[in-house]
C-alpha cells in the first residue's frame, strides 16, 4: 500500500469488518477505515462504493496474504429474508379468518 492508502470497491453484502479483514488481516482496522471514509463501523455500504483503506502495514500479514493469494473477498453482511407465515395457525379471527 502507498503512504496514502489504497482504494477498493465494495461488493454486495460486504461490511467494514469484511473489508478490514480482507485488506489488513485484522478487524481492529475497522475503526481507521470507518474514520477515513466518514462512516460508522456499522454502516451498510452499497455495492460499488469506493472506500479508502488508510492502513499501511501492520495487521496480520498471514491472513491478508491468504485472502489475496486465494482471491477471497469476504461478504458476510446480513441478507434479510422474510418468511410469510400462513395458515389457520397464524390467522386472527375477524382479521384473516372471518366467521359469520
Amino acid at each position: 500500500m502507498s503512504s496514502m492508502g489504497t482504494r477498493i470497491i465494495i461488493i454486495e453484502n460486504q461490511n467494514l469488518l469484511d473489508i478490514a479483514l480482507q485488506e489488513t488481516g485484522d478487524i481492529t482496522a475497522v475503526f481507521e477505515i470507518a474514520a477515513a471514509n466518514g462512516i460508522s463501523v456499522t454502516s451498510t455500504i452499497p455495492p460499488g462504493t469506493e472506500l479508502l483503506i488508510p492502513v499501511d502495514g501492520g495487521g496480520n500479514t498471514d491472513i491478508r496474504e491468504y485472502y489475496r493469494s486465494n482471491g477471497l473477498r469476504p461478504a458476510t453482511g446480513a441478507v434479510e429474508t422474510a418468511e410469510i407465515l400462513d395458515g389457520i395457525g397464524y390467522w386472527y379471527i375477524e382479521l384473516d379468518f372471518v366467521t359469520s
